[in-house]
């Protein structure tokens, strides 16, 4: 009994020992539970306060976002910051958001290329390289089956339609070509209008295609292309001349602004510059010229002024075109070897110009054929590059500049701006010598200065 005593009171002990590790844990899972809820708590109070900030932020940056009142004018606001997201569209960035605003109008024109091309230079060292920029040079037949010669002389392109124009060596056949180019291994026509002796230039702005004329008859002609299977000449201009006897010039470029055309011409006894307002096109009406004393074989207008390639020893003109009626040089460039080179071809995007000229026969290597402005007030040269064979296109996408020559074997050529153009990244062989380059998307198109008309390099 004794034994059994001493066993029951060891009993007691232990009861009394596991209700109380059982008080302990209970207490410790209570500490626990508790600890953890006011810290879930405090988490959920920081991720409340934390989500409220960042909803008041997005309200603060919507707000003025929303309240921009025109196009490109900064916010007083120490928040606000804007930079250019190609050449007339600025993203204006109040953290945590960014607004893209375009200017449509002063858009229109010119190529219809994107803002960004994403493309790596380990891309260029990858043995399938050629498999990402293919090249589709089957063209159209711009003899329409007769065999006459009808070289393409430049090209616009909108959402894979094409708007060619060409240069005949007969006035009855077709000069301007409307080509479908959603397949660009099998692009076929769509439409085809004879506009007279043949077309040097165009540009496309909205339902009307606007071209420089290769006669003396009239040297703008403006087309209807709403329906583009059945084209109308809508309307024509010539150039008032200087005297009544005044032979008139042929048109060889073309630039559209804001409801005005700017026409260049070949030297002649008036003016070899022009501007037209085009805001009626069925009554396009002369508004002034200025003289350069030379040919003009491009144009490009930003902010009022007029960027103007030629031929004579100002390779690059600069005129105040604010007072169509009252135009006034500005500025000139003068660039070695102009003795033998004609300025070709402009490209513009954000703030930067980058200016194509010809060989002028025998390539001299001193004299380049490439140049990079950095600013065009006053002209700082950025870069400059002898390029062989002469350029008839430019496309500045930074860091890379894509290039069209005449250099057999190479005629479409990359260049990385990074590297100060010590080599060409890459280079492909045409089988044509093209006569100009413009983007649609990402995609390239030539003028191929032959009965082909026109070819595409798609970027993969």
């Amino acid at each position: 009994m004794k034994l059994q005593t001493i066993s029951d009171d060891k009993i007691n002990k232990l009861d009394r020992g596991f209700l109380i590790a059982e008080m302990m844990i209970s207490f410790s899972i209570m500490t626990l539970l508790l600890t953890s809820i006011f810290t879930l708590s405090s988490s959920i109070k920081s991720l409340k306060e934390l989500a409220n900030r960042k909803l008041e932020n997005i309200e603060y940056a919507s707000s003025i976002l929303s309240n921009i009142s025109s196009l490109f004018t900064p916010s007083t606001s120490t928040a606000f910051s804007t930079t250019l997201y190609g050449n007339d569209t600025k993203a204006f960035y109040v953290e945590p958001l960014k607004k893209l605003i375009s200017d449509y109008e002063n858009a229109w024109g010119r190529e219809d290329c994107n803002s960004r091309f994403f493309i790596s230079d380990s891309s260029f060292n990858s043995e399938n390289i050629n498999e990402n920029i293919i090249l589709y040079e089957q063209g159209i037949d711009t003899t329409l089956g007769t065999g006459i010669s009808n070289p393409s002389t430049d090209i616009e392109v909108r959402n894979k339609i094409g708007y060619l124009v060409t240069d005949s060596a007969s006035a009855s056949l077709a000069d301007f070509f409307i080509i479908d180019m959603e397949n660009p291994a099998s692009p076929y026509i769509l439409s085809t209008l004879n506009t007279g002796p043949g077309l040097s230039s165009i540009e496309v702005a909205g339902p009307f295609a606007f071209v420089a004329n290769m006669g003396t008859t009239n040297q703008l002609q403006i087309i209807d292309i709403r329906d583009r299977e059945t084209t109308i000449l809508l309307s024509k201009l010539k150039l008032p001349p200087p005297q009544a006897s005044s032979t008139l010039p042929f048109a060889t470029s073309i630039f559209y602004s804001h409801g005005l055309i700017y026409l260049g011409t070949e030297k002649w006894k008036g003016t070899e510059f022009s501007i037209i307002d085009v805001h009626n096109p069925n009554s396009p009406q002369y508004l002034g010229g200025f003289e350069t004393n030379t040919l003009v074989k491009d144009i490009y207008i930003r902010n009022n002024r007029a960027y103007i390639a030629t031929s004579d020893e100002e390779q690059i003109k600069v005129l105040n075109v604010s007072t169509p009626e009252n135009i006034i040089k500005i500025d000139s460039q003068i660039l070695s070897g102009w003795e033998t080179q004609t300025s070709q071809t402009f490209s513009y995007f954000e703030e930067e110009m980058a200016l194509g000229r010809t060989t002028g026969g025998i390539n001299n290597k001193n004299n380049y054929e490439f140049f990079l402005f950095s600013s065009t007030s006053p002209f700082l040269i950025s870069n400059s590059k002898d390029v062989v064979g002469g350029v008839y296109g430019i496309l500045l996408r930074r860091p890379y500049v894509y290039i069209a020559t005449r250099n057999p074997g190479s005629e479409f050529q990359i260049w990385n701006l990074n590297t100060d153009l010590k080599d060409p990244v890459y280079t492909k062989s045409l089988s044509f010598l093209p006569n100009a380059m413009t983007c649609d998307k990402r995609d390239l198109y030539f003028s191929t200065g032959n009965n082909k008309g026109i070819a595409v390099i798609k970027l993969i």
